[in-house]
This record gives C-alpha cells, structure tokens and sequence, in this order.
C-alpha cells in the first residue's frame, strides 16, 4: 500500500498531493521517508492521524497538514526519535 492509499483523505489535483506550503510537502516527506525506514506502519500513522484530526474542531480541511504535522510530532515523541514539544 502507498502512503496515498493508507491515508484517503489527504488533499489532492488530479490523483497528486496538494501543498500549499513548502512545510508541508517536507512534513509529508518525512513522514513518507519514516515509514520507509520501518519506524512506523502505515496503519499506525493512519490511526494517529485519525485521532488528531477527530481530535481539532472541525473545519473545511485548510488545516489538515497541521494535524498531519501535530500526528507526526506525536508519533516521533512516542518512538524516542523526538522531544515532545511545549
């Protein structure tokens, strides 16, 4: 399974990611690369993810890849490959 297909809800042109900023190209890179290195299962990031995303009011999906950066910083802390920010 790609990350595109693990994660259906990512904003998308024509099938393709859409970044509207060049942070969160990097933050869906990383989370990408990660994956690739076995420090997650695509099943795992989607299951954070999902959390943050129930988790952040409501809203027409112009914030997803804060909740995609805020998963990420979770999961990063909960495997020891971070400090939890504050």
């Amino acid at each position: 399974m790609t990350p595109l297909e693990a994660v259906p809800s990512i904003p998308r042109d024509r099938g393709e990611p859409v970044f509207r900023e060049p942070w969160e190209a990097r933050a869906f890179a990383l989370a990408v690369s990660l994956h690739e290195k076995g420090v997650f299962t695509w099943p795992e990031w989607a299951q954070a993810l999902g959390a943050e995303i129930r988790a952040a009011p409501a809203d027409d999906g112009s914030h997803y890849y804060e909740r995609w950066l805020s998963a990420l910083e979770k999961m990063m802390a909960a495997k020891g490959l971070a400090a939890k920010g504050g």
